[in-house]
């Protein structure tokens, strides 16, 4: 059957651009995942919160840090913070965020840690840009996301322990100063005890050619995707530098070998069982902590660590990109002949 629109519908939708442009971006943003993400729709950021897989933007443009502090439930060390005029490329903002150190223990750096109201119940994807400093021993630096049951309102890693499942998971990415490798760093239910006989976060990526940029801005991004039913290990959780995938593991892949709590990524090995975050529904995704931890350096050591455009979403998100957003995909069964539309079914 073929549906004749004449032109006065053309001209009804000429004469209302605002719901014009609602349905140009509604076919946009179901394509972001084809086109490199939900960015290259955003050029930018501008705008991005507004996408309905977005859950959570920080852009750190507030005028003041009190008034950036307001969109973060728990801050550590905000008085030390400094709103930074270095952004990375194509950023179009003004500032970013810098978290100062000083070692022989007189900074050890500071935190902002959000939680996410509703929870996420199955798949978080967040992305940030980063300038590692070019020395310095920074204990933990990056953006880390996971679940606490019951919620809670400031950080809870439970470092050295391991979780039982019901209570609490995290996954990371970020570089490690002392290894200079960039890695996971994962606490699950399965994980793998160190060599020591404590559960530290599991490196499961330790790939000396995945070290990641020092004293560059560099984008970063890492997806989980929480194991359902809750009994199953098909969790998974990958990572993405400037754009490119580095690692990503799941429930039989990709094969390779442990050693204490470090799993090398190597196809003559074996199969990666997979993630079992949870054994409790009640378990989510529910926080984001941006840290800069670094107790390690002597009295005298001064260094920082910058971050920028932070956004969380439950699909690809992808880097800054400063071109034009692409255009939607052309409609799909239409012909226009004369002044009139055709629609074929």
């Amino acid at each position: 059957m073929t549906v004749v629109l004449m032109l006065a519908t053309l001209t009804l939708l000429a004469s209302r651009p605002l719901l014009r442009e609602h349905v140009l971006a509604a076919s946009a943003r179901g394509s972001a995942q084809a086109t490199g993400g939900i960015a290259a729709f955003y050029p930018g950021d501008v705008g991005i919160e507004s996408d309905p897989n977005v859950v959570f933007v920080e852009k750190f443009e507030e005028l003041t840090l009190t008034s950036l502090f307001t969109q973060w439930t728990d801050i550590l060390k905000g008085v030390t913070m400094v709103l930074s005029s270095d952004v990375p490329p194509a950023s179009p903002g003004s500032h970013s965020l810098d978290i100062p150190w000083i070692g022989g223990g007189v900074n050890n750096g500071g935190h902002l840690y959000k939680v996410l109201s509703p929870g996420v119940s199955d798949t978080l994807y967040v992305r940030y840009y980063i300038k590692y400093p070019t020395s310095g021993k920074y204990h933990h630096a990056g953006v880390w996301i996971g679940g606490n049951n019951p919620v809670s309102a400031w950080p809870n890693p439970g470092a050295g322990v391991k979780p039982a499942g019901s209570d609490r998971f995290i996954a990371a990415a970020e570089r490690n100063s002392l290894t200079s490798l960039f890695d996971h760093y994962d606490y699950w239910m399965n994980m793998r005890p160190a060599a020591d006989g404590n559960y530290w976060g599991d490196l499961l990526l330790h790939n000396p050619n995945v070290q990641g940029k020092i004293g560059q801005w560099m984008c970063v991004e890492h997806m989980v995707r929480l194991n359902n039913p809750t009994s199953s290990f098909n969790g998974e959780h990958a990572m993405w530098l400037d754009g490119v995938e580095v690692s990503h593991l799941g429930q039989g892949f990709p094969n390779g070998n442990w050693s204490g709590g470090i799993f090398t990524q190597d196809p003559s090995g074996s199969p990666f069982e997979g993630f079992q975050w949870r054994n409790d529904p009640k378990l989510n995704l529910n926080w984001i902590w941006l840290q800069n931890y670094s107790p390690d350096d002597p009295i005298g050591f001064v260094g920082s660590v910058k971050f920028d455009h932070l956004v969380a979403a439950k699909s690809y998100i992808g880097c800054l990109d400063s071109r034009p957003p692409p255009p939607p995909p052309a409609p799909s069964h239409l012909r226009i002949v004369g002044t009139s539309l055709l629609l074929s079914q």
